[in-house]
């Protein structure tokens, strides 16, 4: 069913000893002390540490001393609201600035073979995001079970409405902001020299609850649910078309993916490469129920439906399915037998794309 017809009302406006065994590192960034498990639960080579973290029924870690949105153990409370930040992708808007720094991005395929980002702050709030664009319908269901602002340089009219009508989030457009919250670089060519400052998006909202954890972790990369019984993979490419085609290649040196576009590394400035923990392809049907949206506008039918996706963490990959119901409720991922699907804790980038995208793994 497409989720134009469906714009429903704003729901709501607030939303160690033992553990020395899992060879816990501790990390240092940004002035915050972080506790982040090493992502196999044990040194290279051996089984994971018999002693095991909390657990719930469902087999995934238990979230009580961990990031929300990445499952890594903290000492920081991060209570405050996670910021989205809508970053353009085409080649010219290359490198970004304080993409390493998120929790969450999904990659939306926005017009023919073009790709827009939607990041995802919480752990670390960079003092600069950016090149930031504009919203698009599908921010509604990707970014609405955060419940916490997203920045932007602003939509259409419609776009605007459709969001403000459908999203729990503050949406804080750089039009609906005072002067200074958003900077110019002009270094940068328009349309691409617009960038975020997070920390000054906080304090514009009445909102400051943490969001709920995204989605379920297992306690390392062993007890991941690829890990457990996935098959073996090098590399991922999602085929969006031209420049923005996306291939994720492992590095089993550092046990994350690395990321490239058709043209280029996909390159974090004065910081390398972009990599993850996990990646997600996840693919959805095409949603023509919006009457003002152009043609040429890629929308994907992400609420009140269901579909396939691969997970691809610690060079292994399974195939599961995704099912949402309510734009602002959140994903719930399964295996193919309907089993709960757990992701190692670290970073995580989601694909999205048409069904009938060519996916390819090697």
């Amino acid at each position: 069913m497409g989720i134009g017809r469906r714009m429903g009302s704003l729901v709501g406006t607030r939303g160690g000893i033992a553990a020395a065994c899992l060879l816990v590192i501790a990390v240092v960034v940004g002035g915050v002390f972080v506790l982040r498990d090493d992502e196999s639960g044990a040194s290279p080579g051996l089984a994971p540490s018999p002693v095991s973290p909390t657990v719930t029924d469902s087999g995934a870690v238990s979230m009580a001393g961990r990031a929300p949105l990445t499952g890594v153990l903290t000492k920081d409370a991060l209570k405050h609201p996670a910021v989205t930040v809508k970053i353009s992708n085409t080649p010219d808007a290359h490198p970004h600035r304080g993409l390493a720094e998120a929790d969450l991005v999904f990659v939306e395929p926005i017009a023919g073979a073009t790709t827009r980002l939607a990041a995802i702050f919480h752990s670390k709030l960079p003092a600069q995001v950016g090149p930031v664009r504009s919203l698009r319908p599908m921010d509604a269901a990707l970014i609405g079970p955060t419940k916490g602002i997203i920045a932007s340089t602003m939509a259409d009219r419609w776009v605007l409405d459709y969001l403000d009508k459908t999203a729990d989030l503050a949406n804080l457009g750089s039009l609906r902001v005072p002067s200074g919250t958003y900077s110019l670089d002009d270094s940068r060519r328009a349309p691409n020299h617009v960038f975020a400052r997070p920390a000054k998006l906080l304090p514009l909202t009445d909102r400051t609850e943490p969001p709920a954890p995204y989605f379920s972790y297992a306690a390392d990369l062993a007890r991941s649910t690829a890990q457990r019984s996935g098959a073996n993979a090098r590399s991922v490419t999602v085929a969006y078309g031209g420049s923005a085609t996306a291939t994720w290649t492992y590095d089993a040196r550092t046990r994350r993916w690395s990321r490239a576009e058709k043209w280029s590394r996909h390159l974090i400035e004065n910081g390398g490469q972009v990599a993850a923990d996990n990646v997600i392809v996840l693919t959805a049907a095409r949603d023509t129920s919006f009457a003002r949206a152009k043609p040429s506008m890629t929308i994907l039918d992400l609420f009140d439906a269901s579909g396939p996706l691969k997970v691809f963490t610690g060079g292994k990959t399974v195939n599961a399915r995704w099912t949402k119901t309510g734009a602002n409720a959140p994903f719930t991922f399964t295996t193919t037998d309907g089993s709960p699907l757990l992701l190692t804790p670290g970073t995580t980038w989601i694909e999205c794309a048409l069904t009938n995208t060519p996916v390819t793994t090697k």
